[in-house]
């Protein structure tokens, strides 16, 4: 019996101490994660003071979308951004369009300095918030309307509901709403495998962002090295806002529902305008694509055709090949892009 009440004693004892470790490993954690917390809070609010936006604030519905135009002149150039991309993609082509007339960006609700919408992330929402963005800031047309990828697509629909304020248009190897139906099985395939895959590590890094860690480390955000090193820190900064992942990925779910919203509006003519279609001539898929040689060249294929497609919806339609650039022709080849857009405003104007 003494032995066995020694032995539970030892026992107890032993319990009592490993619970203590545990207890006290618990507390450190959670002074860790309270410090982080703290530390983390201060480094976005730090890195917000930092990085103001550089243009306006517009309220368009109980929440705002920043707007940042410059120049002078009609008619009003407005950029449009690819997919979870901030305005700050146009920073090599901007400064140059502003030199020749007034011109425009913007940050999609959610992206950028733009708040959160209410609204689902559709294509229709889109155009709207850009439409009542322009009449609440006081921007009135003629515009020339540019777009990089999908942002392509909104801007034609942007156009195909309000022609009489579009004067013109560059689409920046722009999305066209038959893609998905017409691009081979595998690469479809293989783009919502790709989608799930982004979506999965967004969200790993959702909570980070959440405690602050990507504003105490913004320099690990990757950004192309293309843009000015002021932009692409103040593109890191901005990345400290869990609303902008949050964002990216209503955005990236939402992409083949609103080229086939698009696709339902029918649009087979922007009427007669200057229109130029920047393509790109560098096909890439990611790093580990499992897709042949084959597959490629016949994706190539149907993208060039697809891109010829988009400038019949012009009588002035006309397509130039940015044969040193893959998907980002604007940061590749920029002067591509500052040449379209001064040829487009020089058209609208004679």
């Amino acid at each position: 019996m003494d032995k066995d009440f020694q032995s539970r004693h030892k026992k107890r004892g032993c319990f009592r101490w490993v619970s203590r470790i545990l207890l006290g490993f618990v507390a450190l954690l959670l002074i860790v994660l309270s410090i982080t917390l703290i530390t983390g809070a201060k480094a976005k609010s730090d890195l917000k003071a930092k990085y103001p936006p550089p243009g306006i604030m517009v309220d368009v519905g109980g929440y705002r979308l920043h707007i940042f135009c410059e120049g002078a002149g009609s008619p009003t150039v407005i950029m449009e951004s690819g997919l979870g991309d901030p305005s700050l993609d146009w920073e090599l082509v901007r400064p140059e369009i502003v030199k020749i007339t007034r011109t425009c960006v913007y940050d999609r609700a959610g992206l950028g300095w733009s708040d959160l919408s209410p609204q689902p992330r559709t294509a229709e929402n889109i155009v709207e918030e850009l439409h009542t963005l322009l009449t609440n800031a006081g921007i009135a047309g003629s515009y020339v309307l540019v777009g990089h990828s999908i942002g392509g697509a909104y801007v034609r629909l942007y156009a195909h509901k309000y022609p009489e304020s579009v004067a013109g248009m560059v689409l920046v190897d722009s999305s066209h709403e038959e893609q998905f139906s017409r691009f081979p099985p595998a690469v479809v395939e293989f783009s919502k495998q790709y989608d799930q895959q982004l979506e999965a590590q967004v969200g790993l890094y959702k909570p980070l962002v959440a405690m602050g860690l990507a504003a105490l480390a913004p320099s690990l955000v990757p950004v192309s090295n293309k843009l000015p090193e002021t932009t692409r820190k103040t593109y890191q900064a901005l990345f400290s806002d869990p609303k902008v992942l949050e964002t990216m990925i209503a955005e990236q779910k939402a992409s083949e529902s609103n080229l086939a919203q698009v696709g339902a509006a029918r649009i087979t003519t922007l009427g007669n305008i200057p229109l130029i279609v920047l393509s790109a001539g560098q096909f890439e898929f990611p790093p580990g694509a499992n897709i042949t040689p084959t597959v490629i060249k016949q994706t190539e294929q149907v993208w060039q055709q697809l891109q010829i497609e988009l400038t019949k919806l012009s009588p002035q339609g006309k397509q130039v090949l940015a044969s040193q650039s893959g998907h980002y022709i604007q940061l590749e080849q920029p002067q591509l892009v500052i040449d379209a857009i001064e040829q487009v405003v020089t058209d609208v104007r004679k």
